[in-house]
């Protein structure tokens, strides 16, 4: 997992283009693939956000980020069910404690059965959770697919960025970018701060370093956690539709789903969100997210995204059954979970998943929404990065007959 790589780096755990011409009239161009190098200004930035990058608590340090940009939100309220029994909520603290979380909410049936936040935070606080923003640039994927703004899942990335054709990353198709299996590699991890890897994390031209992420199309069909994938997506988002990402995740899906106010964090002002990390939500909101998608692309009965598009989502992709478009999948078990060859990042799941239907939103560390219809549930922990984090612990905890499971 990439995020991981700039965990061994620093020793802890972090947060986490193009061909042709610039298209001089529109915002959303994504630019030529091999743009001027980064300027000593860029590089000096790199070295300061590495040297002050608050690693172990960037989660919740989220106005370390600069520049942000606003996801205007629907501001509903959440219901609240019957609380939990006591014994089990007991349990659930802790967890929460030896984990050191910082949220945790759980929700039955669409309502908040459980929710304890770190002392002097609460339901208002925003988190970065990493990479449970893929999930997101998945969903409104499928939202430009049931609309037709993107015709095919087939597609090619040059359809949509025609100043990649002729290129490899033209020949891309968005089912392999949802799939993680397009053939991108991360960059070498390098000490230089004009190294593409650092230039994607921390610098100011999100365009030029992704495109200098390497390509090995004899690889493509093979599963490869790499950024770089949800990257484009996002950008091949922004072209078909004409619109900002920002403004394409608060007017498709933000807003229908009652969430609160988010934040993106850009390269720089005016310019692209890193759409692999770096939205920043509360807890709540990703209960929200999790709920969407336990309930097949529906929020309090309003379609927002089709049954059809979140089922093919949670099936298995070809290239690694753990792992569907831009979402995990507890089934079938693996004891040690890979994000691809030569990534060092191992995620564990001690246990079975008591329940087969269980899928999960994954963030650095320990960043997760657990969905699992079958119980109705919806488990949404937020903490400090766990590096031996326990993917099957927390959904196996919950399985008692209180919630439709026979432990």
């Amino acid at each position: 997992m990439d995020d991981f790589q700039i965990m061994r780096h620093f020793g802890r755990i972090p947060i986490a283009a193009v061909a042709g011409a610039l298209m001089a009239a529109s915002c959303l161009a994504v630019g030529q693939p091999f743009l001027t190098p980064p300027s000593q200004s860029q590089i000096d930035l790199v070295e300061q956000r590495r040297t002050d990058f608050p690693a172990a608590t960037f989660v919740e340090d989220t106005d370390w980020f600069d520049p942000l940009q606003l996801v205007q939100g629907g501001h509903q309220r959440f219901s609240n069910g019957r609380p939990m029994l006591p014994a089990l909520a007991r349990q659930l603290d802790g967890f929460f404690a030896a984990t050191n979380s910082y949220a945790m909410v759980v929700a039955h049936g669409g309502k908040i059965v459980f929710e304890k936040y770190k002392p002097g935070q609460g339901p208002a606080k925003l988190y970065d959770t990493a990479s449970m923003h893929k999930t997101v640039v998945g969903i409104l994927t499928g939202i430009a697919i049931d609309r037709g703004t993107i015709a095919d899942i087939d597609d090619t990335v040059g359809q949509y960025l025609p100043e990649w054709r002729g290129h490899a990353i033209g020949d891309m198709t968005i089912r392999q970018l949802l799939e993680m299996s397009s053939g991108f590699r991360t960059p070498p991890l390098s000490n230089s701060a004009a190294s593409p890897y650092w230039q994607s994390y921390f610098g100011d031209d999100l365009k030029w370093a992704m495109a200098q992420w390497p390509v090995d199309r004899q690889l493509a069909g093979q599963f490869y956690y790499a950024n770089a994938n949800t990257q484009f997506l996002s950008w091949v988002l922004e072209r078909a539709s004409g619109r900002r990402y920002a403004d394409l995740l608060s007017g498709q899906l933000w807003q229908h789903i009652g969430a609160d106010n988010a934040r993106l964090w850009l390269d720089r002002e005016g310019g692209s969100p890193r759409a692999s990390c770096c939205l920043q939500a509360t807890a709540r909101d990703w209960v929200r997210v999790g709920e969407l998608i336990r309930n097949r692309g529906r929020w309090r009965g309003q379609k927002i995204v089709s049954a059809a598009w979140i089922d093919a989502m949670l099936a298995p992709s070809l290239a690694n059954p753990n792992f569907g478009r831009h979402i995990w999948r507890g089934s079938p078990y693996n004891p040690k979970r890979s994000y691809g060859a030569d990534i060092p990042a191992i995620m564990e799941a001690k246990a079975p998943f008591k329940r087969n239907d269980t899928y999960y939103i994954d963030g650095s560390g320990g960043q997760r929404v657990y969905i699992i219809p079958s119980q109705k549930l919806v488990i949404v922990r937020i903490g400090k990065p766990m590096p031996d984090w326990d993917d099957s612990a927390l959904p196996n905890m919950l399985c008692t007959k209180e919630y439709d499971c026979q432990p």
